[in-house]
Order: C-alpha cells, then sequence, then structure tokens
C-alpha cells in the first residue's frame, strides 16, 4: 500500500505541471496568509484608518450675553431650543433627488405648525404675479447672487440688471443650457417651487460649502420627532442644539433693546466690512434693531469650532478638535425697569383719559376743521375705529364657522357692497358723463378706484405727459373717471398683461376687460371694504350695540353674558358700554388708534445724561420678531393704524411749541436785545411783520412782562417782540436770515441741532429755516424729538452742562471682568452764557409752577417737591389735536432728574403736564405706586386741560 502511495508520489514530482502547481500553492498559501493579517489581525485598524477618511472644520456659536437694567433686573437672555440645519450631502446626485429631500423636509415642517427661516426675496402677490421683496442696493446684491455663475468680469449684464422677479425665478427654477441651476419640476406648485427654492438658494450661497444652513428654528417637538424618524431618508438634513432670544416684559422695553434674527445679506456685508477674515456667514443671528444691534459687538461673543473626522457617506464619526466659543458680554443699561413699565402705565392710564374726554354720543366734530381748540370724537368714529384698525377681522365674518352676530353684520355689508357696485357700474358706464365730484357719497369710491389703478400700475401714468389735457381735465373734475379711462385705453395707456389680454380685441370688449378688473379687485380689498363699513356705520345701517357684540363673538373682550343680554335687550346703550371699557381700558387707545393715541415719557439724570426710563407708547412683542418673524404679528404691526413699530423719543420730531422759548429768550439777553428786567406790553396781535401773529390768549392780553414773566405765562407777544429785535440788523431793517442765524445759534449751544447721544436709532432735529417770529415759539419749522428736548431742558437744569445722553450703563464679562464702564461726556460746556441769564430763565420755569398765574399752577402749587418747567401746545392743522408737550426737572433747588412728556394730538400742553406729576410723585414716593399705574383710565383735571399756548 505504502509502495503504491511513494509510486504515485514520484509521478507526481516527475511530472511537468509539478512545478507550476506548486507555485499556484504557494501563492494561494500567501494570500491566505495576507487576507488573515488584513481581516483579523489589521482589520480593526484599517477599518478605523477608512472611516476617517476626511476631516471637516464647524463652527460653533457662542452664547449671546444678557441684557440688564442697571439695578441686575434680567431684560433679554437666551433659552436652549432646537433647529432643523442642512447641508450639502453627496448622497444627492441629482437636482431631482434635492428637490425630493427638501419638499418632504418642508412638509415634515409645516405639518407641525412650524415655519422656514431661509430669507427669500421673491413673492407672489395676490394677484399671482412675481415680485421682489427688496430694492435698491440689496437687490442688486441679490441678483449678483442668483447670476453668480453668469456674470461678466463679475459684474451683471444689462439684461440680468433689468431682470423682473419673473425672469429670476424662471432662471433659478429652470436654469439654461449652460447653467442647469435648481431643475425644480412643474410637479411642484408655484407656492412649492418658492418653499423649495428659498432653501435651495441658502445652500447655493452658502459658504464654506460645508457650513450648514439654518432651514427653521425653535421647532416644535413633533417636528423634532418627525425629522428624527425620517431621518434616514433626509441626507444633509439634520437637528441642532442652539439658543432663543427671550425678551422679559417685552411690551415695556422693545424700543429700546430691538431684537435679533437670522443676517441679512446687507448686514452679512456691514458686519463684514473691514474685517481681515470674514467672520460673520449667511447662518449668523446678529441684532436687528435697538441695543441689540448697537451692540452686536460685546453681545454676540466669539465662536468656537470643532474638526470632525467624517466616513464617505460625509458622516461624523468623531470629533478631533474642539475649540469652546466666548458667550458673549452682559450690557447692563442705566434704564430704571420698575420706573420704565410703571411710567409707561402712568402713561396710558392718561392718553386713554384723555381720549375719554372727548367723545361725544353723537356725531359733533366740534371745532374740527376751524380750530384746534375744541376738537370732538363721535362715538361712531370709536365704532369704526375698531373695523378699521382691525380689532374686529371683518375676514371672520364671511368664514364658514361665523357665529350669528357675524352672519348678520356680513349681510349688510353684503347688500351694501351689491348697492356700491350697483351705483358704480351706472358710473363708470361707456357714455356716463358724470364726474367724481359729482356723484355724492361715490365719489370716495371713484377716487380710490382710480388710485388703485394707478398703483397696481395698469393705467402707465408715467406715459402719460404731465400737461396731457385729458388728464388734467380729469384731475380738475371736468371729464369723468369712465371717460379718462376710455380715453388711456385708446392711447396706450393701460397695460393690457394685468387684463390678461392682448390687442386682439374692441375697443368696448378692452373696456369691460378693464371693468372686470376692476370688480376682481374690489372684492379682494380690504380698504375698500373698510369704506363700506364705514359707510353703514354713519348711516346707523351697522349699530352700535352689533359692534359691540362683535367684540365678544370675536373675543376682543371677555365673554360676560350679563352685558350681552344688556346690549340685546337695550338695557346698556352701546355708548354707555364703549366709554366703560375704554375708561376700564379693556379697550385701550393703542387699539382705537383715535387721536391721541400715542406718547413719549423721557426721564433723565441731570447730572450725567443718563436715561432711566424712556417710554414709547403703544408698545409691542419684540419675542414674536426675535429668533424668527412671526408672520401673522408682523403683518398685525405693518398694519397697525398706531405704527408700534415707531420709537417715538428718538424718531418721532415733533413741532416744540413754546418749549423752545427758552432758546429765545437766552438769545435775547446775550445778543443785548432785551434786559432781563425790561417788560414788554402784550398789545395781543404782533402787526410789525407781513403775515401778523397773535397771542394764545388773544383778545385778551397778558400786560406788560418781563423776561421770567413771559415764560411764566408764556407770553406769545413778548417772544414775537424778541426774536423781531434779533432780526433787526444795524441799519433797522428787517433781515430774517439775521434773525434766523442768531437763534440757531443760541439753539446749537442746547444740542437742538444734532442727536442726542442717545446710543440707538435716531432722528436728526431739524431747526426752522423760516418765519423768525414764529420761530421764537417753537413754530416755524422746528421739529425735534423728546430725548433732544430732553437734552435741552436738562443743560438747563444743571446750569450749563450739556451732556451726551445715554443708555449704557456698563459691560461685563462672563467672569466678571469689567469690560467698559460708561462716564458721563459732556458735549457743550456753555460757559459763555452769563449766570444772570441761567437765573432769569430758571425762575421763569420756576414761576410756571409755583407762582398764581403760571401755566401750571393749578398742578403744581402745593406739590411737596419743588419742579421747575415750561409747556408747549404745538399747532399741526386746524383738523386734528394740537401736540401736548412738558418739559421739566426737580427738585427746583438742586435738580436730580429732569421728565420730558410729549403727547401728539393731546390737544393741551396740561394734559402732559399732569402726565409728568405723576411721573414726579412716583419718582419721589410721593404717592403709593400702585395707586398710579393700576386701574382705568385718568380724566385730566378741571380747567387746566384748556390751557393751550
Amino acid at each position: 500500500m505504502l509502495d503504491i502511495f511513494l509510486d504515485g508520489l514520484k509521478r507526481i514530482l516527475k511530472s511537468r505541471i509539478f512545478p507550476l502547481a506548486f507555485i499556484y500553492l504557494a501563492l494561494f498559501a500567501v494570500l491566505i496568509h495576507r487576507l488573515f493579517v488584513l481581516q483579523i489581525v489589521e482589520g480593526p485598524t484599517y477599518a478605523e484608518e477608512y472611516e476617517y477618511r476626511d476631516t471637516e472644520v464647524r463652527e460653533i456659536k457662542s452664547t449671546r450675553g444678557n441684557i440688564y437694567d442697571r439695578n441686575g433686573i434680567l431684560l433679554a437672555s437666551n433659552t436652549l431650543s432646537y433647529s432643523v440645519v442642512m447641508e450639502d450631502s453627496s448622497l444627492i446626485t441629482s437636482n431631482n433627488q434635492r428637490n425630493a429631500v427638501i419638499h418632504k423636509l418642508i412638509r415634515i415642517i409645516e405639518a407641525n405648525g412650524d415655519t422656514l427661516d431661509v430669507p427669500f426675496y421673491i413673492i407672489q402677490n395676490e394677484d399671482g404675479e412675481f415680485e421682489f421683496t427688496i430694492s435698491g442696493s440689496a437687490l442688486t446684491r441679490f441678483k449678483k447672487k442668483v447670476y453668480a455663475y453668469a456674470l461678466v468680469n463679475n459684474e451683471l449684464t444689462e439684461a440680468q440688471k433689468n431682470a423682473t422677479a419673473k425672469d429670476v425665478y424662471d432662471f433659478l427654477k429652470n436654469g439654461t443650457n449652460i447653467y442647469p441651476m435648481f431643475g425644480i419640476s412643474d410637479e411642484y406648485t408655484v407656492e412649492e417651487t418658492l418653499k423649495i427654492m428659498s432653501v435651495r438658494y441658502a445652500l447655493f450661497n452658502n459658504y464654506p460649502k460645508y457650513m450648514q444652513i439654518t432651514v427653521a428654528s425653535n421647532i416644535s417637538e413633533g417636528t423634532l420627532a418627525m425629522i428624527k424618524e425620517n431621518m434616514a431618508d433626509l441626507p444633509g438634513v439634520d437637528i441642532k442644539q442652539e439658543t432663543k432670544r427671550i425678551y422679559y416684559d417685552s411690551m415695556y422695553f422693545s424700543h429700546i433693546l430691538g431684537y435679533t434674527g437670522l443676517i441679512n445679506a446687507e448686514e452679512l456685508e456691514k458686519l463684514n466690512e473691514g474685517l481681515e477674515e470674514e467672520y460673520y456667514n449667511s447662518t449668523d443671528i446678529v441684532g436687528k434693531t435697538g441695543i441689540e444691534k448697537e451692540f452686536e459687538e460685546y453681545l454676540s461673543g466669539k465662536k468656537g469650532s470643532e474638526t470632525v473626522a467624517v466616513n464617505e457617506n460625509n458622516k461624523v464619526v468623531e470629533v478631533v478638535e474642539r475649540t469652546e466659543p466666548v458667550a458673549g458680554n452682559d450690557i447692563y443699561l442705566t434704564i430704571d425697569a420698575n420706573l420704565q413699565k410703571a411710567a409707561y402705565h402712568i402713561l396710558e392710564r392718561r392718553i386713554a383719559g384723555i381720549l375719554l374726554e372727548h367723545i361725544r354720543p353723537n356725531l359733533d366734530y366740534g371745532t374740527k376743521g376751524e380750530s384746534a381748540s375744541k376738537i370732538y370724537t363721535p362715538i361712531y368714529e370709536v365704532y369704526y375705529a375698531l373695523i378699521d384698525n382691525n380689532i374686529i377681522d371683518i375676514n371672520r365674518l364671511a368664514s364658514d364657522d361665523a357665529k350669528d352676530i357675524e352672519k348678520q353684520v356680513y349681510a349688510k355689508f353684503r347688500d351694501a357692497r351689491d348697492e356700491v357696485y350697483s351705483k358704480l357700474e351706472g358710473y363708470l358706464a361707456a357714455g356716463n358723463e358724470v364726474t367724481n365730484n359729482k356723484a355724492g357719497d361715490m365719489e370716495e369710491y371713484l377716487d380710490y378706484i382710480y388710485d388703485i389703478l394707478v398703483d397696481k400700475g395698469v393705467i402707465l401714468i408715467d406715459s402719460i405727459e404731465k400737461d396731457d389735457a385729458t388728464l388734467r381735465s380729469y384731475q380738475n373734475g371736468k371729464t369723468p373717471l369712465s371717460g379718462f379711462l376710455q380715453y388711456a385705453l385708446a392711447n396706450n395707456h393701460v397695460d393690457l398683461t394685468k387684463l390678461g389680454v392682448d390687442t386682439y380685441f374692441s375697443s368696448e370688449e378692452l373696456y369691460r376687460k378693464l371693468l372686470d378688473y376692476i370688480w376682481d379687485v374690489l372684492d379682494n380689498d380690504g380698504t375698500f371694504n373698510k369704506k363700506i363699513y364705514r359707510y353703514l356705520v354713519f348711516s346707523y345701517k351697522l349699530s352700535g350695540t352689533e359692534i359691540c357684540l362683535l367684540l365678544f363673538a370675536q373675543g376682543v373682550l371677555e365673554y360676560n353674558a350679563d352685558d350681552i343680554k344688556k346690549l340685546e335687550d337695550g338695557t346698556l346703550s352701546a355708548y354707555k358700554f364703549m366709554t366703560e371699557k375704554i375708561k376700564n381700558l379693556e379697550i385701550t387707545p393703542a387699539m382705537l388708534a383715535l387721536e391721541p393715541f400715542s406718547g413719549s415719557i423721557v426721564i433723565n439724570d441731570v447730572n450725567t445724561g443718563e436715561i432711566l426710563a424712556m417710554v414709547t407708547y403703544p408698545g409691542y412683542d419684540n419675542n414674536k420678531l426675535a429668533n424668527k418673524v412671526d408672520p401673522a404679528y408682523y403683518n398685525w404691526l405693518y398694519t397697525d393704524k398706531t405704527d408700534p413699530w415707531m420709537n417715538r423719543p428718538t424718531t418721532q420730531l415733533i413741532a416744540p411749541g413754546s418749549t423752545f422759548k427758552m432758546v429765545t429768550a437766552v438769545a435775547g439777553l446775550e445778543e443785548g436785545v432785551v434786559t432781563t428786567s425790561e417788560k414788554i406790553l402784550d398789545l395781543g396781535i404782533f402787526d410789525k411783520i407781513t403775515l401778523p401773529a397773535k397771542c394764545h390768549i388773544y383778545p385778551r392780553s397778558h400786560g406788560s412782562v418781563d423776561m421770567a414773566n413771559a415764560i411764566k405765562v408764556s407770553c406769545n407777544y413778548y417772544f414775537y417782540e424778541i426774536g423781531y429785535r434779533l432780526a433787526t440788523d444795524s441799519k433797522g431793517e428787517f433781515n430774517e436770515k439775521l434773525g434766523l442765524s442768531l437763534i440757531h445759534k443760541y439753539a446749537s449751544l442746547f444740542g437742538l441741532d444734532s442727536t442726542s447721544g442717545v446710543e440707538i436709532g435716531e432722528a436728526r432735529p431739524n431747526l426752522s429755516t423760516k418765519d423768525t417770529v414764529r420761530t421764537t415759539i417753537g413754530q416755524g419749522t422746528n421739529l425735534f424729538t423728546p430725548v433732544q428736548l430732553s437734552r435741552y431742558v436738562t443743560t438747563i437744569a444743571n446750569g450749563g452742562t450739556n451732556y451726551y445722553l445715554t443708555l449704557l450703563d456698563r459691560i461685563i464679562a462672563k467672569d466678571g471682568k469689567t469690560i467698559l464702564r460708561n462716564e458721563p461726556r459732556v458735549y457743550k460746556q456753555l460757559t459763555e452764557i452769563k449766570s444772570s441769564t441761567w437765573e432769569t430763565i430758571r425762575k421763569g420755569m420756576y414761576m410756571v409752577a409755583n407762582e398764581q398765574r403760571g401755566s401750571v399752577y393749578e398742578l403744581y402749587g402745593d406739590f411737596p417737591i419743588t419742579i421747575a418747567g415750561k409747556t408747549g401746545t404745538s399747532q399741526i392743522s386746524l383738523s386734528k389735536p394740537n401736540n401736548a408737550l412738558f418739559i421739566s426737572f426737580a427738585p427746583f433747588e438742586k435738580p436730580e432728574i429732569a421728565v420730558t412728556v410729549v403727547i401728539p394730538n393731546g390737544h393741551t400742553s396740561g394734559n402732559a403736564a399732569e402726565t409728568a406729576r405723576d411721573i414726579y410723585k412716583l419718582y419721589f414716593n410721593l404717592a403709593d405706586a400702585e395707586e398710579l399705574t393700576t386701574g382705568g383710565a385718568v380724566l385730566p383735571e378741571n380747567d387746566i386741560s384748556a390751557f393751550s399756548d
């Protein structure tokens, strides 16, 4: 047996294929060994190396610094939230796939009530047309980014510069043969396409490309859960923990603090300007307005970074290196939060009282149109204001779930609209010869139709010569609107594309198309519909009772079965009900937007320029604008007729009225045209000028008064004479330019030719450039903001040190280190003004409040703290109530604070003086704070409300 085996082995060894077989066996053995080493021995090492195929550097956002009041009360901070982020993923290989992923992501986000955060600047308007939401340089930057790959020498071509919103939309959607762009298919609606396009645009402009963009921030738990569940189908999408900005008691501080939001293109360019390396990118949250914007450098902190290892699927497998971010610094303001909040409530209560005092139960407008002295507000204006200012939502009246009272009111509206349409059809009929001014109650509607056709670009008004005979004839009330429209059609002054037609129609057909367009527009035009509701209210077809019941039906007022029953059975009148709600501040001046509805209070330290309170009424909730904008709230703010956006203390320019008289007094005394003791007889009418000017108490007279007494009683005639003397040159001739230049000289010493120094946005003042005589009493074209008036009175209070006003107290790092401690800054030291001049004007301001016949003696004569002040009443027109102003300081003997109160359309300066008195009571603890700040409207006192200067 063995022999057989050995013989077989010999034959194999002698075989010619043996060497070849041996070689193959040897190689196979080596291969097996090598595989063993690679997979078993060195496998983990190679797997790790494979996993760490590449690294990326990602930034880590810093935490924004907090904002506090002067006493450490927290005004703004941060809380944790979750955001949806996205980056370009190598797993996505086509436009169709990328668009599908984004579409699915958007559906998840919106299904849970969240919204997209990516900014995009094209919308489709209510007419179905594409339009840009930006203009000017911002639009140019947008187009340059859109056409980035198609620029010529890095500049837009003429075609690109002139590209319409539709052109840009089409380019991004479909691209060209050379530049495919986003390739969004027609399976998506326009609305869906715009949303997909916004995310694609953000990714397209994201740099560096590995950076993530924020698609939605502060998402709900529902969105968070759904995205995590669908992560496998959403390549490039991730959830990121971030911070959300929170504002406390926002209604009181929003105008000071401002708010944060996603950086836009213009901000990105500005913030990176001058930096060696770009720091900000398109995913950053920055301060948009107020303190948040002005102290962005300190609040934002310093970003960190992390180097991450990623595999071939771009998935992070390890954090290789990490640099922690540095939190932003904390800002401490000069504002006293408790004083600010209390002053806001005081102001609201006083404004409500002024409004309430002037409401009448009938159609009595008082002296409106003839004089501003006694203007009243009919209760019917109050009823309509609730509709006009969108407190009552007229769109809800036609909804499927409308309540009975809503259906009842809508039926009246529908009948009235049909009646109006019927009449308008007659006036717009071809061949009609009745002009707008002869159309009675239809005139307003016809004028409005013309306006909207121009505003919407249907009538190409720029293509018509200004001296065109037919246009002028229409504007002069000699050609009916129907005739003008037919003329415009016949002469190619109508954009036919707006009508959805071309030129292949007869003139009669085109005119019918135009009329169809008008009816379609009017059907959905809120302003036009409101005109019909106004007609219903003032024709008594829509009753005050129905308006009151709508407030309950729409949840504006808390449900009250007893009030509803009394309104329905007539035992409670709508007038009494409404005035009670205003008195209780259940209906506020801010809701009605009826004059007066707004105001400002500025309280500052006269020895440092620090602002202790800077109140604007009404306020708004900046929480709904920070982080990401609440669209519904933004729209409400945008349409609210009280303009709650406005920071009135810093941006509302207002005629100062008689508060300006101390400037004139200083000019007169320092230029030597009058002495402190010289008396001037008030003759009532100052007739030394072409257009004579009256004293405010004419036909009565103040008699002979000196400087201090002229300030005390606010004698216009006295200051007219000073102005006339200032404008009289060495030849004895009246020189308007000379007079104005001297007034400007002294006004500038008080800072009335410049901004106050307050750190947030401020309007520049305007010194009068005409009418020297009237300029002396604050008329002419004088316009100043409340903070500018406050700096002016502060300079008087401290005897000549003109400080820059400030909101900043200190800046503190997170480790407690003081980064900056703000010190008082002097704008000007008025050493050139004689001490006798200071004594005289301060004496006059003392007498205003503390001597009989003083402007506000009835308010301050027995006040525990000695106040010095000056009233001011500036006229706007004969059809609007006068502005009410009061500037003041206290205590007179050793001044601590200045208080400036401005109530636009506040009727009389006495109303502003009463408001200031409440502030002094509060500040010096002369009354219970709760009593001053809680409760309803406070009516003006006695006859002082009638004081006007």
